[in-house]
């Protein structure tokens, strides 16, 4: 990024002193992969994250499309594991050729203003709407981090540890771990092959195996619409 990220750390500085510890400013470069992105980080003590780290796992899910995960990420709120609200923000930043190659993030924690939002609803007696949030971003330090939690949360999803689960669960655990975006990560296969004690020829025939299935579907369901 050369003279503009100087630009860029000298607005999120700016931009975290003036909003203080509750928002976390973060510039990722992704020009060298996606696995240790993090060159800038303003408070980062609210996900606990620093230089040299990765994306949260909802930029993992969304990598094979980024242009339109561009369009939904201007504003929009998410849940920590803790309980935290996070209203966020992303800016993604284009090369010459216009290719994404950073992002810049703005964390905010609104967790009170959001407690005293539905306080005075009820002191008001007005009726609320209900906000949504995303379920499962994960706010990780790096790489190792979010597929240790994603591994944990496959097996949660099937009921049973990866080792003892028959061929059937392993493909939908795999679907579900691709759908995670796990399988962007580098060197992602070795760990699979580690934590389904399968060789790496019979995970990347699962792969296969799935991914046919989703084109198929995929087929099915663009007949039904032009139908």
């Amino acid at each position: 990024m050369g003279y503009e990220l100087d630009n860029l750390k000298r607005l999120a500085d700016n931009l975290g002193r003036m909003f203080g510890k509750r928002c976390e400013i973060v510039i990722h470069d992704f020009t060298e992969g996606y696995e240790r992105t993090i060159v800038h980080i303003v408070n980062g003590e609210l996900s606990g994250r620093e230089i040299g780290g990765c994306p949260t796992s909802l930029f993992f899910e969304q990598v094979p499309d980024l242009q339109k995960y561009e369009e939904k990420v201007s504003e929009y709120f998410s849940k920590t594991a803790d309980g935290r609200v996070i209203k966020s923000s992303t800016t993604f930043l284009r090369d010459d050729a216009g290719s994404i190659a950073g992002s810049i993030c703005v964390n905010l924690d609104v967790t009170e203003f959001y407690a005293f939002q539905q306080e005075l609803g009820q002191f008001l007696n007005a009726p609320e709407k209900e906000r949504k949030y995303p379920e499962g971003e994960k706010f990780v330090r790096n790489v190792q981090e979010l597929m240790d939690a994603c591994l944990d949360e496959v097996e949660r999803e099937i009921g049973k540890p990866a080792l003892r689960m028959i061929r059937e669960e392993k493909l939908r655990a795999l679907s579900y771990l691709d759908s995670r975006g796990v399988l962007q990560i580098n060197k992602a296969g070795v760990r699979l092959c580690e934590f389904f004690g399968i060789s790496k020829f019979t995970l990347y025939h699962y792969l296969d195996e799935i991914r046919n299935v989703q084109a198929q579907e995929g087929d099915n369901n663009e007949e039904g619409i032009t139908a």
